[in-house]
């Protein structure tokens, strides 16, 4: 039976709360961090996905062409990001990761892993990853209906409770 319309409609309620909340955690909980939210994200995505002309990162990132433009600028002055020519068109140039972006990426990661948590102190492990797994699905379901890839190096739920526990 498909998903009722007023399921649909709370379903969008919690999400956008959850878009909201991330928001105000992000910013409540990044400290004295010198790049903003949208300027990490983009590390993450440089970091898992490699070099890529700014048009593509738009589109796939779903920034606009000018606020992109911003996000590049700051991260390429801070030594993250360095632009390189296309093998494939000199005309163009590919954005890639620096070791120093990657490094910013491992830092910013371990600092919102401790955060997360601190936040969900009282949870156990098998709450952790049944929501981690509802979440893994939802975006799946969302990917798969726009036709896109995920751009980062999630993976799905089920592919990790088949890893050793020491892969992890």
């Amino acid at each position: 039976m498909p998903v009722s319309h007023d399921t649909a409609v709370e379903l969008v309620r919690d999400l956008l709360e959850l878009q909201r909340v991330m928001k105000h955690v992000t910013k409540t909980d990044a400290g004295r961090r010198r790049l903003n939210p949208t300027a990490i994200a983009l590390l993450y995505y440089l970091d898992s996905n490699g070099p890529r002309r700014a048009t593509v990162m738009a589109s796939e990132t779903g920034l606009g062409p000018s606020g992109l433009s911003r996000q590049l600028a700051v991260l390429e002055e801070e030594g993250h990001v360095e632009r390189t020519p296309d093998p494939d068109d000199g005309r163009a140039a590919l954005v890639a990761i620096t070791e120093r972006g990657r490094e910013q990426v491992r830092t910013v990661l371990e600092e919102d892993a401790q955060r997360l948590a601190a936040r969900l102190e009282g949870w156990d492990e098998a709450q952790a990853r049944t929501s981690r797994g509802a979440i893994n699905e939802i975006t799946t379901v969302f990917l798969d209906s726009l036709g896109v890839e995920r751009t980062t190096s999630c993976r799905d739920h089920s592919d990790r409770e088949h890893e050793e526990p020491s892969a992890r």
